[in-house]
């Protein structure tokens, strides 16, 4: 039985381990190791303080996937979030990551005030783009040749969500 639940330090350790599965994988995440234990504390941190938009799959007390977003900084753009996500091997394609989005995109536009949703991902990412894609994300450009990693070229495809009922993205 999968559980989806908030960001907690609790899980910190957890956490920390299945983001670094993830990244080892190669294939998904922007890095290719995981982040020190202290790095990700303070992430969590972060994320508690300001009740931002962060959530866990848990099977049992394993974090086997998360989902965040976070909102950008900058003045002129703290209406945009930017989406993580991430699933161990095995709990791939079972339901799992929309439960995920789902819950964390509610969070963000309810208690953040997030208006739109950002992500990059990998073109390789077939699955991933597909998904996003299912969510309603559409596209809004490519970097080519943004990553090279093991002699090999990979594309990034910039895609993003409008989350406001009315389409005020002046598109």
């Amino acid at each position: 039985m999968i559980s989806i639940i908030g960001a907690s330090q609790k899980y910190a350790e957890s956490f920390n381990q299945a983001v670094d599965i993830v990244a080892r994988e190669r294939k998904y995440l922007a890095t290719v190791t995981g982040f020190s234990l202290e790095s990700t504390r303070d992430f969590i941190h972060m994320i508690e303080v300001n009740g931002f938009a962060q959530y866990y799959a848990l099977d049992g007390e394993k974090v086997v996937g998360w989902c965040d977003i976070i909102p950008k900084k900058i003045e002129g753009f703290t209406h945009v979030g930017i989406l993580g996500i991430g699933l161990l091997p095995d709990y791939r394609h079972q339901g799992i990551g929309s439960m995920l989005l789902k819950k964390t995109i509610e969070h963000a536009k309810e208690r953040n005030n997030i208006e739109k949703v950002e992500l990059e991902v990998f073109e390789s990412n077939i699955n991933a783009i597909k998904f996003y894609e299912k969510f309603g994300f559409q596209h809004e450009g490519r970097r080519i040749k943004s990553r090279k990693l093991d002699g090999e070229y990979d594309n990034l495809v910039l895609m993003g969500k409008w989350l406001l009922e009315e389409e005020g993205n002046n598109s």
